[in-house]
């Protein structure tokens, strides 16, 4: 019953967003409440192994689900995602790709510069990085300017490695979302599979049984409890 009550607090507090005013500005006094114990228990449903780190496949790169829990709150104020079928999309897809957030970088088959929690091809983490301030002096001296196609595979892993840190590798997913996959929002925000499709095919890939069981555990675990 407890847990019970921890879910659904942490429910009010997502879903508290979506019924502020289109015209209101999302002050997020939400989120510090969803922080903690009950923000780790909804995320426990989409990731069900993220509770432990005890011998992780990637030492160093393991985050369990309290870890995850701000940083992911984090990344919904920054980047503005207040609807909690995108919050569940994108929780399951950085569940999916990480593997229930065991990894941080692309081990098979190891593509060099490949990253963060949501895995974006190298092309992405560099605009990724670039897109806050405090990193741009050391991008300047790792890439002097060049685009990641000019990139050795040296370079490429350092500009990953500047993201690599929760408070951005976690937020990698909501800033996909929100700056390369805008036109798609609306169907994603339905909660229908066919708005999930519609995020698969613009992150470029397809809908697998895997994604599909991630992403129904993160539409479920946002819904209230019968019980």
């Amino acid at each position: 019953m407890f847990s019970k009550l921890l879910q659904l607090g942490l429910l009010a507090s997502f879903v508290c967003a979506v019924f502020i005013p289109t015209y209101a500005k999302p002050s997020y006094k939400f989120l510090p409440r969803a922080a903690g114990n009950s923000a780790a228990s909804i995320i426990l449903q989409i990731a069900p192994t993220s509770n432990s780190c005890d011998n992780p496949p990637y030492p160093g790169e393991c985050a369990t689900n309290t870890e995850a829990s701000q940083p992911l709150i984090d990344s919904f104020e920054r980047y503005g995602i207040t609807n909690t079928n995108e919050m569940a999309a994108v929780m399951g897809l950085i569940a999916f790709e990480s593997g229930d957030f065991k990894a941080n970088i692309n081990h098979v088959p190891g593509k060099a510069g490949q990253g963060t929690r949501n895995m974006m091809y190298p092309q992405y983490v560099l605009e990724y990085a670039q897109s806050f301030p405090e990193l741009s002096s050391q991008i300047s001296k790792i890439t002097a300017g060049s685009s990641s196609a000019s990139l050795s595979d040296d370079q490429l892993n350092a500009v990953r490695a500047l993201v690599l840190p929760d408070q951005y590798s976690f937020g990698s997913a909501a800033w996909f979302l929100t700056t390369q996959c805008a036109s798609i929002r609306p169907q994603l925000q339905t909660g229908t599979q066919a708005g999930f499709e519609a995020y698969m095919g613009c992150i470029g890939t397809t809908v697998t049984d895997a994604r599909l069981a991630y992403w129904t555990a993160g539409i479920a675990a946002f819904k209230p409890s019968s019980k």
